[in-house]
């Protein structure tokens, strides 16, 4: 019996897709293979026994070509539910993409219905979970000037869906220079204007002014708060709805419930 190959890579589309790349073309069986990606701490805690850990290296020519042949061989709407697969926050999203990609270069555009296989359902509640936090943030995200005049909103959502957001607040804010800032994987969307927005690391900003709000800034806050709580009828007070339809962890960087 082979030895279990295990191929560790960077958890971004173009690592994991590096890694399928590899593990396609060494041809040594799909079964005995298996993706995962690198963890903050490593994954030096998860061995197994008679297993081969072969690392990663991202390259851009082996992403770019299995993200071609994903388009090409099977569909659009697949490569769609890969890329929203890739930005979850499961463990095992690497291989359940390799998973679905194996049984899609087999069946075709056909695949993403075919929910009455494992991996695809996989795959699809993967979609709903980050598609489903994304429209929370949609109505959720708060944004503070600071005082340069830049808006300034900060996240910590548990999956990746800050590129995904970022298209609604760049339509919407068009006319405003605005950061959205991922506290849990310190990246971010910048937007200036009249410039598509981008996506960068936060590494790479001056975040010192990030405390420092504007005067009209200060005032708004107190004002929204006071609106906020003068709306609110006594009587009808429902906190185990208002959990469900603003769930807690929401609810850090929402202007109205810091107080």
């Amino acid at each position: 019996m082979k030895n279990k190959r295990i191929y560790i890579c960077e958890d971004s589309g173009e690592g994991i897709f590096t890694a399928i790349y590899d593990a396609w073309s060494s041809r040594y069986g799909h079964e005995y293979n298996r993706i995962e990606v690198s963890t903050e701490y490593g994954n030096e805690r998860n061995f197994e026994l008679f297993s081969e850990y072969i690392h990663v290296k991202t390259n851009e020519e082996k992403a770019l070509k299995v993200a071609k042949a994903i388009k090409e061989k099977i569909s659009m709407e697949a490569y769609d539910m890969v890329c929203n697969g890739i930005w979850s926050e499961r463990a095992e999203k690497a291989d359940v993409v390799y998973r679905f990609l194996i049984l899609g270069f087999s069946m075709g555009a056909k695949v993403v219905n075919h929910l009455g296989n494992d991996t695809v359902m996989s795959l699809f509640e993967m979609n709903r979970n980050v598609s489903n936090e994304a429209h929370h943030y949609l109505g959720f995200l708060r944004f503070k000037e600071i005082n340069n005049h830049i808006l300034l909103a900060k996240i910590n959502p548990k999956n990746d869906v800050i590129r995904l957001i970022a298209p609604h607040f760049s339509d919407r804010l068009s006319n405003e220079n605005f950061v959205i800032y991922d506290e849990k994987r310190k990246n971010a969307i910048v937007h200036k204007v009249g410039y598509p927005w981008i996506y960068t690391v936060g590494e790479h900003l001056n975040l010192d002014n990030i405390g420092n709000l504007s005067d009209a800034e200060e005032e708004f806050q107190s004002l929204w708060k006071t609106f906020f709580e003068t709306i609110g009828i006594e009587a009808r007070v429902n906190h185990k709805l208002q959990r469900n339809n603003m769930p807690l962890r929401f609810r850090n960087h929402m202007t109205e419930f810091n107080k």
